[in-house]
């Protein structure tokens, strides 16, 4: 959390509800010309093995026969793997090269726990064992490097009460948002005079003599005029993609709207949950997936026609995978290393990595062929931030980024 002095909490008090030391009000002007990375997280623990079908492999079978009718009408991919059948719409976006699937993706010594897993991929570190007060998150620690360079609302939570950790920096505060309406709390100073303690809506005028108060409604001022510029941006948009009328595609819609706005904000992150099928996982997988497949799809298009297509990425992950074998209750158990996969943004499409070898396995789960920090890698480098700052180490990446 950033450091105010009196001044600058006064005019944050009544212009913004963030105060970022050493920055100006002209910070929060429209800034859309950079890119915006949208991480969507499957929590629960998504089962890559019944996502991403390694269709060709008879092992696979052999150690789900409750599980591995999904071949059945599943989407080919070149490599001999095959996607969900509730998939349709983005195994169009791999196969036409403007998505793209990694296979193997995770950690070495990875851990089973929901809650330690998650703050690995988070935090990016996979000996981290604890939370504590100063720990950041990736993407949060990304928004501190995009602050410095001039970004205005450099993150936003999408879908939440709360900022998951990965969102949490050292500099900048991120804002949690359910829908549009949320930021129009930045033109509550408007009408009248400034309060003892707090803004109410109303014109703020500076009292002569008094230079800070003479500051704060010339701040309050300028805060409300942005605010202004902020609501009518959101206000402008207009949806080119019907979204399915689930969480998920609100969500995504909220997401889409704030990126088509542009005013700056390039981190977003939603969850989705329900992933965690020990039991009946067929009917219980294949309607998450065909959420995700419809929701993602109208928010790829939704940008695409608004002009972002070559500028917006979508990557997403889960914390874990399924064990190979089911289980006696027709479900997975925790695994370890799973596919993600990473949509638009003019990023390399197709399958990346080597198709997973399910007679090598570690105590029963995939082992991880890609460092999941080299997939972060990547998208980093495309946002243009320090990588090595972010992750704390150089990591060669697993070819995201098209050749030049």
């Amino acid at each position: 959390m950033p450091i105010c002095d009196r001044r600058s909490f006064l005019a944050a008090l009544a212009a913004a509800p963030f105060c970022w030391p050493g920055r100006e009000f002209a910070a929060w002007l429209p800034r859309g010309d950079e890119k915006v990375l949208l991480v969507l997280e499957l929590q629960g623990g998504n089962d890559g093995l019944n996502t991403v079908i390694p269709v060709d492999d008879q092992r696979y079978a052999a150690a789900r026969p409750k599980l591995q009718p999904v071949r059945n009408g599943a989407h080919r991919l070149a490599d001999g793997t095959a996607l969900h059948p509730s998939l349709s719409r983005l195994h169009q976006r791999v196969v036409t090269g403007t998505g793209s699937v990694v296979h193997g993706v995770g950690y070495a010594g990875p851990d089973r726990s929901h809650f330690r897993s998650r703050d690995i991929w988070h935090v990016a570190d996979p000996a981290h064992t604890k939370v504590q007060t100063g720990t950041t998150g990736w993407l949060g620690r990304a928004a501190d490097l995009l602050a410095e360079q001039g970004a205005s609302v450099p993150a936003a939570a999408v879908g939440g009460l709360e900022v998951p950790l990965v969102l949490k920096s050292r500099t900048v505060t991120v804002p949690s948002l359910e829908r549009a309406e949320d930021f129009q709390w930045l033109a509550a100073a408007h009408d009248g005079p400034l309060p003892a303690r707090a803004p109410t809506r109303g014109t703020i005028e500076p009292v002569a003599g008094d230079e800070l108060l003479q500051f704060v409604g010339s701040t309050a001022r300028t805060g409300a005029r942005l605010a202004d510029d902020l609501t009518a941006a959101l206000r402008r948009y207009q949806p080119h993609a019907e979204y399915p009328d689930s969480g998920l595609g609100r969500d995504l819609q909220l997401a889409a709207r704030l990126a088509i706005a542009g005013f700056g904000t390039r981190l977003l992150h939603v969850g989705f949950g329900g992933f965690d099928t020990h039991a009946r996982q067929l009917p219980t997988h294949a309607g998450l997936l065909d959420q995700l497949d419809r929701a993602l799809d109208a928010f790829l298009t939704d940008v695409q026609a608004g002009g972002l297509g070559d500028r917006v990425v979508v990557f997403v992950h889960s914390e874990f995978g399924r064990r190979l074998h089911e289980n006696g209750s027709q479900g997975t158990d925790h695994g370890a290393a799973a596919p993600v996969f990473i949509f638009g943004g003019g990023l390399a499409g197709g399958t990346h990595g080597p198709v997973p070898d399910l007679g090598k396995l570690d105590d029963g789960d995939l082992i991880a062929t890609a460092d999941f920090r080299s997939v972060y890698r990547d998208l980093l480098d495309w946002l243009s931030v320090d990588s090595k700052a972010v992750l704390g180490g150089e990591f060669a990446g697993v070819g995201l980024l098209p050749v030049r």
